[in-house]
């Protein structure tokens, strides 16, 4: 019976190859486009879910509702916070303290080697975490000062295969033993770690020990395991009356973040550069959208033909009727063709992910075979999707066709329902409004890219190096250095800074001249500088004058303040006001700046002051001229005579600023391709619509001919009821993108008007693309009907 059933499938998709073609290629396209997407949202998901506690496993990080704050989430707390919280609420088990170190110069004999990850941990950091050492009892070491454990592959890079535990290495003129290995993590993490240092300050090491019991600042990265995730809410009310029994600021509000969510749900959360490869959980629920939208235009694709194509096998159905067949025979018989149809499908799909995803940047850490057949999750979606699309696409066809009357149909008085026209045509809309929809939010996105790039941002970033000085070795002949290249016609300015634009910059609280006391809390950005720095990065000053190295008290009495600082505190004139700090300290305000944009556009740009201090700086920036890599072979010759024991490294400035929005890049990119496939794909099922239309109606067309109808009339008549249907998707796509849009564009502070006519025309021409592509894809059937020989239509009459 089985046998029959496929013979006989497989004849009735042979007999109708366009239509076969149309929905096998329109579905397997769907597909693959739903799987990859799948496969990157698995991808992005997966992050630290490898912990056996990831459930329980919350990070700490603090609300920070101090006015001139606007980026008020960030992912640091007290450094007392974690360990105070654990002696004192029974909700949580354990906690862990952590500091980011990042890039560590560490020496071993009279070699040195740089760590990119460097972390300083508490031993209970291994309680928590399932990062695996090679032996566990050199997590106890770490209630020792000086300890330290290498990853596999960073022991490999230092010591060659020679032995790694109990050898010492330097870090900062400091002696540190290797206690163990870690194995390389392999699972997606927000922790990226080559070098683990124990965070147990030894006895000279005062200044450690105090900073360990402050709650009078936000720097500490901390994370707790909970007996209970439910707890979570409950947890945070203890946390804020430990806070305040401890005396910390009362608009420091502690908070738990779920460790599964840190990597997706941290967008708008400042000071967590130990969060790498930072995601987005609004590109996950944007891709979801596609691959839902991409796949319903796929099996609306596949229904609308099935459905149109009902009653060109209606007397196949009345035949089979007469020799006997059962109602259900025909459904099975149907459902099966509809079936075999998707899972072709769902092969051609497989194959064209293994093809094309190798190509694509999905984040993935091993080969996209191993990726689908190392997770049975996903060829088992891969069957249930096949199931579903097959059955409901395959179900309303199957029913109508057993449902038809044999003598009617033989006798020539079968005729197509009302109901079935009525599907297919809502069908059609659904699919022209998702891929308008998609359209509009493809441009959007990539205007809203373009605007946050080409925006002011206040500085020039054009034609900057930056050197990081992180090393105190370094630091020591750094203003040798830039003296040394300012020599030179190639440098138009060198300056040094404690940071630059892009990066976190650190906070500290001020109170401004006659402030009530209601508004004494202030905290606000800080930077410092050499006299140089306004020419490198190409500042402006709006009032009052920038520092100047001839007047001697700048750098224990200046300070500069930026137009956000001056707007919020309400003065109308800065020059000359005073500025109080947490030590009883007051500096004089020299100028005002212009504002610049110091963080990404997700960030309103905040108060900013700007020390004079270049002697505590650790980042060398140069502004270039001429001809670049000349310039460059200079300085590096520059930097060997004054570096030589250390590697010639920096950083073009505009390169690592547009990294802010790389992502975003990205996001633009995959929302473009899969618009356009989403789009080809409604394009198919139009064609092959248009064709049966045609058909259907060729008799009529010849006729019409006759009566000397031209072939403009019959194109007309066969392309208007499309045209009305892409303009009821239109009018349905409009709001429904405009929301989505909304909803994106509000992560930004900074963002495109919707609502100017620039924007508002983009919703009409996204209508007129939309018609214009429907009409392109069915005048091609419109006009081939047109043309043909009436005679050859009106043969059989």
């Amino acid at each position: 019976m089985f046998k029959n059933y496929l013979i006989t499938a497989l004849r009735a998709l042979q007999k109708s190859k366009i239509s076969t073609a149309i929905n096998v290629s329109g579905l397997a396209i769907g597909m693959a486009c739903c799987l990859i997407i799948y496969i990157y949202i698995k991808n992005e998901l997966s992050y630290d879910s490898f912990h056996s506690k990831a459930d329980n496993i919350f990070r700490f990080y603090t609300i920070d509702e101090a006015l001139g704050v606007t980026s008020n989430s960030v992912g640091i707390t007290e450094p007392r916070m974690p360990a105070a919280a654990k002696e004192e609420i029974p909700e949580i088990l354990n906690t862990t303290r952590m500091l980011n170190q990042g890039r560590l110069r560490m020496e071993i004999g009279d070699k040195f080697v740089y760590t990119e990850n460097a972390k300083s941990v508490e031993s209970t950091f291994f309680e928590i975490f399932d990062y695996k050492l090679l032996d566990p009892q050199a997590a106890k070491t770490f209630n020792y000062p000086r300890k330290a454990i290498l990853t596999e592959s960073m022991a490999e890079k230092i010591f060659k295969g020679d032995k790694a535990v109990g050898s010492v290495i330097s870090i900062n003129e400091q002696d540190w033993e290797v206690v163990g290995l870690m194995e390389d993590n392999t699972h997606h993490s927000h922790l990226k770690l080559d070098l683990l240092l124990s965070l147990y300050p030894a006895q000279a090491d005062s200044s450690i020990a105090q900073y360990l019991d402050s709650w009078q600042g936000l720097g500490m990265v901390g994370y707790a395991e909970l007996n209970d995730a439910a707890s979570e809410s409950l947890v945070e009310a203890k946390l804020k009356d430990l806070a305040l029994k401890n005396e910390a600021p009362e608009f420091w509000i502690p908070q738990l973040q779920p460790l599964k969510s840190i990597h997706l749900k941290s967008s708008g959360i400042l000071f967590d550069g130990y969060n790498e490869n930072k995601g987005d959980i609004a590109y996950v629920y944007s891709l979801s959208a596609v691959a839902l939208f991409v796949l319903l235009i796929a099996a609306f694709n596949f229904m609308n033909l099935s459905t149109a194509q009902s009653s060109s096998r209606a007397r196949e159905v009345g035949v089979r009727k007469v020799l006997g067949a059962f109602r259900y025979d025909l459904i099975r018989q149907h459902l099966g063709e509809s079936l075999l149809i998707s899972i072709i499908s769902a092969l051609i799909a497989v194959l064209l992910v293994l093809i094309i995803a190798p190509r694509i940047n999905l984040g993935i850490q091993t080969s996209i075979y191993d990726f689908i057949f190392n997770n049975p999750d996903i060829y088992l979606t891969i069957m249930a999707a096949t199931l579903i699309i097959g059955l409901l696409a395959g179900l309303y066809p199957a029913f109508v066709l057993s449902r038809f009357e044999a003598v009617a149909i033989l006798r020539g008085k079968f005729q197509t329902g009302k109901r079935g026209v009525a599907l297919r045509k809502m069908l059609v809309v659904a699919q022209f409004a998702a891929s308008i929809t998609m359209i509009i939010g493809t441009i959007f996105i990539y205007r809203q890219i373009k605007f946050i790039k080409n925006k002011s941002l206040g500085f020039n970033k054009e034609q900057v190096v930056t050197f990081a000085m992180n090393d105190p070795a370094m630091t020591e002949n750094m203003i040798t250095f830039r003296d040394r290249l300012q020599e030179y016609d190639a440098v138009e300015a060198a300056s040094t800074s404690s940071n630059m634009p892009g990066r976190t910059f650190g906070r500290t609280g001020i109170t401004p001249e006659g402030a009530p006391e209601e508004e004494q809390n202030w905290i606000v950005s800080a930077l410092s500088f050499d006299e140089n720095y306004l020419k490198v990065m190409g500042l402006e000053m709006v009032a009052g004058r920038f520092y100047s190295p001839e007047s001697g008290t700048d750098q224990q009495e200046g300070i500069i303040v930026n137009e956000a600082l001056v707007s919020q505190v309400g003065w109308e004139d800065a020059i000359g006001k005073k500025l109080i700090f947490g030590n009883d300290s007051e500096r004089t305000i020299i100028g005002v700046i212009k504002d610049f944009h110091f963080a990404s556009m997700r960030h309103q740009i905040e108060p900013l002051i700007m020390f004079f201090n270049p002697g505590a700086s650790s980042n060398l920036s140069l502004r270039l001229k001429g001809d670049i890599p000349t310039a460059m072979d200079k300085i590096e010759e520059e930097w060997n005579s004054i570096y030589a024991d250390y590697p010639f490294d920096y950083k073009f400035f505009d390169q690592e600023f547009d990294n802010l929005y790389r992502s975003d890049e990205n996001f633009s990119l995959l929302m473009a391709n899969f618009t356009w496939l989403a789009i080809f794909i409604a394009c198919l099922g139009l064609f092959g619509l248009s064709a049966h239309t045609a058909e259907q109606r060729r008799k009529e067309i010849g006729v019409r001919k006759v009566m000397g109808s031209s072939v403009y009339q019959i194109v007309m008549l066969l392309s208007k009821e499309f045209v009305f249907l892409i303009v009821m998707a239109t009018s349905l796509a409009w709001p429904l993108a405009y929301f989505a849009v909304m909803s994106w564009l509000s992560d930004f502070q900074y963002r495109i008007d919707l609502l100017s006519w620039q924007n508002l025309m983009i919703f009409v021409v996204s209508g007129f693309l939309a018609l214009l592509i429907g009409l392109l894809t069915v005048s091609y059937q419109s006009i081939s009907a047109a043309l043909i020989n009436p005679v050859k239509s009106l043969r059989s009459e």
